[in-house]
């Protein structure tokens, strides 16, 4: 017998698989896999994630429409018209103003412009163009004031802002617009500028008025003071002329009435009549003196600093005063150097009835575009807070300053008594000064 061939290992070989299977060649198969049925724990697992899936996603859903429901209430409630506008002008988003002032819904509003509503041909470009800027230009605007015309015609006044947003890739491609109604706060504030300037009209014309007034009544008591001090010049000049020349005549007779005694050998007539001639001639002093008191302020450059050098003059007595002025100080304006007479001689009044003083000093002097006018004494001085307005001296003082448009004061001295100061701006014609006169170093008195 044949002998089959054996493996190394001793088992005996398999015979080829063309040989196999009653000598006939078989076709060689893949192996196959089955996939594996899932088990029924398999299946309840996966059942429980889908559950657990649903439901969050269902929880996901109702916190989401909860939100939108959240907000939807929040600007509804808002007196604001808000809304959001994409680049064409299409309403994306608007709340219950807007939809109210448009005459429509909210759900209505959305792909709308503001063509589709009661809004004027202006309104609409206007809108058109500040949403273009806005979006364009990627900044914010506020717009103070504008008009827009509701769903019944009726015209109302909002301020608007508007600010764009952005998509995902950082492109400005919408608009949020925030309108709020100005029109009532608006209306006020017309109204109350219409009454700030009704009441600004009637103070005006009452100021005018009040001006006018004062104007007369300064026009008035400037025309009372000329008339006054016309009074004075008459009767200044009367004196002179009339009585001071009959009591010139009546003492030149008892002057001639002395001689004719005195030949006569009558002494004690003659005594008597000397006596006579020399008490009619202090008269004539006297009324001289008067006279120039009344009208002492001759219509020339230097009639002041002449007037305050025999004021000085005719003061000193038991007490000194004396004037001090550099140079002659010449005063164009008669009135303007009467009114700073008169308040000198006041001044010097009051000096020598109430401060009980030993000297008085006049001065006078023009310093930088400045006419200083100045009465010092020695005397008790006065309180320490001086109101202008006590006593009639005094605010007859002021007054004659404020006439003449000049600075006026008064007050204690440093160490003892006190000073009447007037100051008065010169214009540049009057500080033409002359050269000194002869008076000048001899000005002062006592």
């Amino acid at each position: 017998m044949p002998r089959t061939r054996e493996t190394q290992s001793g088992t005996p070989a398999r015979p080829p698989a063309s040989t196999r299977d009653n000598g006939k060649p078989s076709k060689q198969r893949a192996p196959t896999t089955q996939k594996a049925k899932p088990t029924r724990t398999q299946l309840e697992a996966r059942n429980e994630v889908l559950t657990a899936s649903e439901k969050s996603f269902r929880l996901i859903e109702d916190e989401l429409r909860r939100e939108r429901l959240f907000l939807r209430q929040v600007i509804d409630a808002t007196p604001s018209m808000i809304f959001v506008k994409d680049k064409h002008g299409k309403f994306l988003l608007g709340n219950a103003a807007l939809a109210h002032s448009c005459g429509t819904t909210a759900e209505k509003l959305t792909g709308k412009t503001d063509a589709d509503f009661n809004r004027t041909p202006e309104q609409i470009a206007h809108f058109q163009q500040i949403d273009h800027d806005v979006i364009s230009s990627g900044k914010a605007l506020q717009i103070p004031e504008e008009e827009i015309t509701q769903a019944d015609g009726q015209v109302r006044w909002f301020s608007t802002g508007k600010v764009p947003l952005f998509n995902e890739a950082g492109v400005c491609d919408k608009v949020l617009g925030v309108a709020t109604d100005i029109t009532e706060q608006r209306q006020t504030q017309k109204d109350l500028e219409q009454r700030v300037a009704e009441r600004t009209a009637e103070l005006v014309s009452a100021n005018e008025k009040l001006t006018a007034q004062i104007e007369e009544r300064n026009r008035l008591e400037n025309a009372l003071i000329d008339i006054s001090e016309q009074e004075q010049r008459r009767m200044g000049q009367d004196l002179h002329d009339g009585l001071c020349q009959s009591l010139s005549g009546l003492a030149f007779m008892a002057r001639s009435l002395t001689k004719t005694l005195e030949a006569q050998e009558l002494a004690g007539p003659a005594a008597e009549a000397a006596r006579l001639a020399a008490l009619i001639h202090q008269s004539v002093e006297a009324s001289r003196d008067i006279a120039k008191g009344l009208h002492p302020v001759v219509m020339d450059a230097e009639g002041l600093v002449s007037a305050l050098h025999e004021l000085a003059a005719r003061s000193s007595g038991s007490i000194s005063c004396r004037l001090r002025c550099e140079r002659m100080v010449p005063i164009t304006d008669n009135s303007v150097a009467l009114h700073l007479y008169r308040i000198a001689q006041e001044a010097v009044t009051n000096a020598l009835k109430h401060s009980g003083a030993r000297s008085i000093t006049l001065s006078l002097r023009l310093r930088q575009n400045l006419l200083s006018l100045s009465v010092a004494d020695d005397g008790c001085g006065m309180p320490e807070v001086i109101h202008v307005g006590d006593g009639m001296g005094v605010r007859l003082m002021k007054y004659r300053a404020d006439v003449i448009g000049a600075d006026f004061s008064i007050g204690r001295r440093k160490n003892h008594g006190t000073r009447v100061s007037c100051v008065l701006p010169m214009a540049a014609v009057e500080q033409q000064q002359p050269p000194a006169s002869p008076l000048s170093p001899s000005l002062n008195q006592g």
